[in-house]
C-alpha cells in the first residue's frame, strides 16, 4: 500500500492506494484507477504508478509531450518509464504528487495492539486551538490539538508557492495557529514592501506594520517580536500592542525577499505580550514560506532549462544539464564536430518555391535532429539547408567519435524515405554530404543574450566545415578526417582517400572516407587496391596507377568509383605535365 499526497492551486488530498497500477491525468477515470488532476498543465493521461515492493515504484510517462520532474531534478521523458524509491516526489504541471509507504494488509493484519495515526492533512479552521492556549499555560495541550499544530506547518510546506493560496495560508496560519489578532506576508520590492496575503481583525489596522522592525528584519535576517504598548515611535500603530516579525530568506539565505509578520492589538482584550514559543512558530511559518519559494524556483528553473535545451540535447544530455547545470560554462575540451548539407538545394529551392522549400527543409531537418539525438549528440545549430552538430560536451562521451560516425551512417540512411516522400514534388533524388573532424574546442555558450546557442568554437569546427564541403570534390557522401579515424573504437568499413589541404587551413590533413558501419571482404578488397594506387601516386610513380586503379574501374560501367577515377585524372595530368616540384597534397580551391 502506498499513501498519496496531491498539491495543487486547485486542489489537496491525501488518500492510500491498497495495490495494482494506480494512474494521474486531466482526463476522466478510465478502466484503472485514477486520480483526476485539476491542473491545466497537466496530460489528460499523464502518469502510471505500480507498486513494485521493496520501497519501489515504477513511474511511467504516458504524456507524449511533458516530462515528470523528479525531486533530484532529472525527469522521465514522454512515453518513457523509471523505478523509483520511495518515499519520493513527482511534479507534474503545476501539481505535487508525494508518495510514501503504507502499511501493506499483512502488517495490519499482524500489527496488534500497534496504533497509527489516520487523521488526514487539513487547514487549520477558525475555531482551531491557538498555541496561546500553551505559552499562557491554559488549557492542557492534548495530542489533537497538537496533530492540528504540525499539520498546519506541514500543509504550508506542501502548498504550491506558485498558488494564491499559499501564502493566504501562511497568514491565516498566524492567526488561527498562533494565536494572533493580524497575519501579513509582505514581500519586499526594492525598499518597499507589498502585502502578498492578510487575515485576521478587519476593524483594526491589520495592513500596517513597524517601518523600523521590518528595517531591523533585513538588516540582521532574524526574527524580532516585542510588546509595543504606546511609544510614541510607534504612533502609527496606536492600537498594536505587540509584533512579530519573521524573515523570508531566499535560497541562499542571504537576502531577506519577504517577512511574515503578526500582531497582536490592545482592543482583543486580555494578554497581549508575545512569548518567545509563538515567535519561534512564526519563524518557522518564514521557513516554510521560504523552502515554497525556493522549491517553485528551482522547478521553474528546471522547466525553463528543458524548454531551452530540449531542442539541442537528447534526453540523457538533458538529465545530466539537470544534475549539473555548470556544465554549459564555457571550456576547452576535446569534440567531434559534424556538419551535414543537402546537396543542390539552392537550385531546387527556386525551382519549387518558397512554401513547398520550408515544409521540405523542416522535413529533412527532423529527420536528421532524431538522428543525431539517437547518438546523444548535441544538435547546435541549423545553417540554411546544413546542420551542425557535436559530441563529447556538455558531458564526457569516451567514444564521441565513434557515435557521429553512427550518427552520420544513421543520416545517410534517411534519404532512401526522404526521397521517396519528396519524389514527387522536386522530381530527382536527395543527396546529402557529411564531414567530421575530431580535436580540441572552445565549447560554451556561443549566442547571446536574446538567444541561446550551445556549441563549439575554433579551428576544429572550420576544419570540420571544410571536410564537408571536400565531399563534394571528392565524390562520396560522408568525410571523416585522420583524427576521428585515430578515435574510433569500432570496425567502420573507411579508406584513406587523400592528403588535403583545405582553404583558410595551412597544415594538411588525411581524409578517409566513411563507408558503413562494419567492413566486408568486398569493400576489404576494394579499399586495399585504392589505398595501394594512393600510395604509389604520392611517390610520383604516376605510371603505375592506371594499373593498379583497373580492378576498381573494370566492368563498372554506370557505376563507377568516382574517388579511383579522380586519382586516375591526376596521375595522368602528372604523366602529361610532370611537375617540377611535385607536391602529393590535393589543394581544395572552394570551402
Amino acid at each position: 500500500m502506498i499513501r498519496v499526497y496531491l498539491t495543487n492551486k486547485n486542489q489537496r488530498a491525501r488518500f492510500e492506494h491498497d495495490g495494482g497500477p494506480l494512474e494521474f491525468g486531466r482526463g476522466p477515470k478510465r478502466d484503472l484507477a485514477r486520480c483526476t488532476l485539476q491542473d491545466p498543465y497537466v496530460s489528460k493521461d499523464h502518469v502510471r504508478v505500480d507498486e513494485l515492493g521493496d520501497g519501489q515504484l515504477r513511474v511511467e510517462n504516458l504524456s507524449t509531450r511533458n516530462d515528470i520532474l523528479l525531486s533530484d531534478q532529472t525527469v522521465i521523458a514522454p512515453a518513457t518509464s523509471r523505478v523509483i524509491v520511495v518515499p519520493a516526489r513527482l511534479t507534474v504541471g503545476e501539481t505535487l504528487i508525494d508518495f510514501e509507504l503504507g502499511p501493506s494488509q499483512t502488517d495490519r493484519a499482524e500489527a496488534g495492539p500497534l496504533r497509527t495515526i489516520e487523521q488526514p492533512v487539513r487547514s487549520v479552521a477558525a475555531e482551531a486551538p491557538r498555541l496561546s492556549d500553551l505559552a499562557a499555560g491554559g488549557k492542557p495541550v492534548t495530542t489533537e490539538r497538537l496533530t492540528q499544530w504540525f499539520e498546519t506547518v506541514v500543509s504550508v510546506q506542501r502548498a504550491a508557492a506558485s498558488s494564491p493560496a499559499f501564502y493566504d495560508q501562511t497568514a491565516r496560519a498566524v492567526v488561527d495557529l498562533v494565536g494572533l489578532d493580524s497575519g501579513l506576508v509582505l514581500l519586499r520590492e526594492g525598499e518597499a514592501w507589498k502585502i502578498a496575503a492578510q487575515h485576521g481583525c478587519e476593524a483594526s489596522p491589520g495592513t500596517a506594520f513597524s517601518a523600523n522592525i521590518m528595517r531591523r528584519v533585513v538588516a540582521e535576517r532574524r526574527t524580532f517580536f516585542q510588546a509595543i504598548g504606546s511609544e510614541t515611535s510607534y504612533a502609527s500603530l496606536a492600537d498594536v500592542m505587540a509584533v512579530v516579525a519573521s524573515p523570508i530568506l531566499d535560497a541562499s539565505g542571504d537576502q531577506v525577499i519577504g517577512v511574515v509578520y503578526g500582531s497582536r492589538f490592545s482592543s482583543s482584550g486580555g494578554r497581549f505580550e508575545i512569548q518567545p514559543l509563538e515567535a519561534q512558530l512564526v519563524q518557522v511559518l518564514a521557513a516554510a514560506v521560504g523552502a515554497g519559494l525556493a522549491r517553485m524556483e528551482s522547478e521553474a528553473e528546471a522547466t525553463r532549462r528543458h524548454v531551452q535545451f530540449e531542442q539541442f540535447f537528447s534526453p540523457v544530455l538533458l538529465r545530466e544539464l539537470d544534475r549539473d547545470p555548470g556544465l554549459l560554462e564555457g571550456r576547452d575540451r576535446d569534440v567531434t564536430v559534424l556538419f551535414s548539407d543537402i546537396r543542390g538545394f539552392s537550385r531546387l529551392s527556386e525551382r519549387i518555391g518558397p512554401q513547398e522549400t520550408c515544409r521540405l527543409i523542416r522535413d529533412i531537418m527532423e529527420r536528421l535532429t532524431v538522428r543525431v539525438r539517437e547518438h546523444d549528440g548535441v544538435v547546435v545549430d541549423y545553417i540554411g539547408d546544413g546542420l551542425l552538430a557535436m559530441w563529447n560536451a556538455p558531458i564526457d562521451q569516451p567514444d564521441h567519435a565513434t557515435l557521429a560516425c553512427r550518427a552520420a551512417l544513421a543520416m545517410l540512411g534517411e534519404l532512401p524515405a526522404i526521397n521517396a516522400a519528396w519524389q514527387g514534388a522536386i522530381g530527382h533524388e536527395l543527396g546529402l554530404g557529411v564531414g567530421i573532424n575530431t580535436g580540441r574546442a572552445m565549447v560554451g555558450n556561443t549566442g547571446s543574450l536574446y538567444k541561446f546557442k550551445y556549441g563549439p568554437l575554433g579551428h576544429t569546427v572550420n576544419l570540420a566545415s571544410r571536410v564537408e564541403g571536400a565531399t563534394k570534390e571528392l565524390g562520396v557522401p560522408a568525410l571523416i578526417t585522420g583524427s576521428t579515424r585515430a578515435g574510433l573504437a569500432a570496425p567502420f568499413a573507411t579508406r584513406r582517400l587523400c592528403r588535403v589541404r583545405v582553404v583558410g587551413i595551412a597544415s594538411p590533413v588525411d581524409l578517409y572516407e566513411l563507408h558503413a558501419a562494419a567492413e566486408t571482404p568486398e569493400w576489404a578488397a576494394k579499399r586495399e587496391a585504392y589505398e595501394q594506387a594512393l600510395v604509389l601516386y604520392e611517390s610520383a610513380r604516376w605510371a603505375e596507377v592506371p594499373r593498379a586503379t583497373y580492378p576498381l574501374l573494370a566492368g563498372q560501367a554506370g557505376r563507377y568509383d568516382i574517388p579511383s577515377l579522380k586519382l586516375l585524372a591526376r596521375a595522368i595530368d602528372c604523366l602529361t605535365a610532370p611537375p617540377d616540384d611535385f607536391d602529393p597534397v590535393l589543394q581544395l580551391a572552394s570551402k
